[in-house]
């Protein structure tokens, strides 16, 4: 059951209309996990620095069972960012990820 907060400076009136679709899908895709399962958030507008600057940028926080360790992440990591790269033009050091690995038993939720 993911959960994905995408933080952004960028204006909503910016990002493509599907975005929110589109990066749950990417998610599904590249972790592997249902599009039925995926809880999604973007907020953006906000006040943001990264690198020393305000820039745009993007933070993106994943929350997830059973698939965040050393061995996968540097893949999740070269293929999510690539895929932001190229749907909102953002270079590519101005997008940052983290990965947050969750017990089973710390979700709670209906079916």
């Amino acid at each position: 059951m993911p959960f994905i907060t995408c933080s952004t400076n960028l204006s909503k009136e910016s990002l493509p209309k599907d975005f929110v679709e589109w990066i749950s899908e990417l998610v599904s895709q590249v972790l592997g996990k249902p599009m039925e399962r995926i809880n999604t958030m973007l907020v953006p507008d906000l006040s943001m620095m990264r690198l020393g600057n305000s820039d745009p940028t993007m933070i993106i926080q994943i929350h997830s069972i059973g698939v965040f360790d050393a061995e996968r992440n540097p893949s999740y990591t070269e293929k999510l960012i690539k895929a932001i790269h190229e749907k909102v033009n953002l270079p590519e050091n101005r997008v940052v990820l983290q990965y947050f690995p969750v017990d089973p038993t710390m979700i709670g939720h209906v079916q």
